[in-house]
């Protein structure tokens, strides 16, 4: 298997992963003029840099493409907290097959598809670790496929995988594999 190297970071093919799971208003941060901003997904562009991580510091990843798939889809709307403050909450609204990262004891990594999460489990965030309090469906218009390179970013805040799919959550393994290498250094 042919591996490329980011600053840092290693990353198996395929180097580019598919974000087509999130709704048009899960903000991500990107680059503009030098300064980092938040931006809906919907209105993310080809070639903008979206904050990811790289398994020791936040970095960005170059947008490759943005598309919208229009018609009804089911999400999952998962909301967290904080574990040090549980009034800081945030959330995130995700397709059923969207690959969840999360924690066992904040150290020990595992890839959960929405629909199969319990409730509980422990995710991180740009401020900390959180804990899922609640999960709920709806039925709302469009899915956005942004595709990035890499396979982890920060939507709404949260530390989530780009992948839609639990039968691709096996491409995204290595990357988590060499990020949990690189926390422990």
């Amino acid at each position: 298997m042919q591996t490329y190297l980011n600053p840092g970071f290693i990353l198996y093919l395929p180097l580019i992963i598919i974000l087509k799971c999130f709704t048009g208003n899960t903000l991500v941060k990107v680059l503009e003029n030098g300064k980092e901003v938040e931006k809906e997904i919907k209105d993310v562009k080809k070639d903008e840099m979206v904050l990811v991580h790289n398994g020791k510091e936040k970095r960005y990843a170059k947008v490759e493409d943005n598309k919208m798939t229009e018609g009804d889809f089911e999400f999952y709307v998962v909301k967290v907290k904080d574990l040090k403050d549980p009034s800081k909450t945030k959330e995130v609204t995700v397709t059923p097959e969207h690959v969840m990262i999360t924690f066992e004891n904040k150290n020990e990594m595992k890839l959960i598809v929405a629909k199969d999460l319990k409730g509980d489990e422990i995710v991180d965030t740009e401020d900390g670790f959180h804990q899922i309090y609640e999960i709920s469906k709806k039925t709302l218009k469009n899915k956005y496929m942004l595709t990035v390179k890499g396979g982890i970013v920060f939507a709404n805040g949260i530390f989530i995988s780009t992948i839609c799919s639990g039968e691709n959550a096996r491409d995204l393994k290595p990357t988590l594999e060499e990020w949990k290498k690189l926390q422990s250094e």
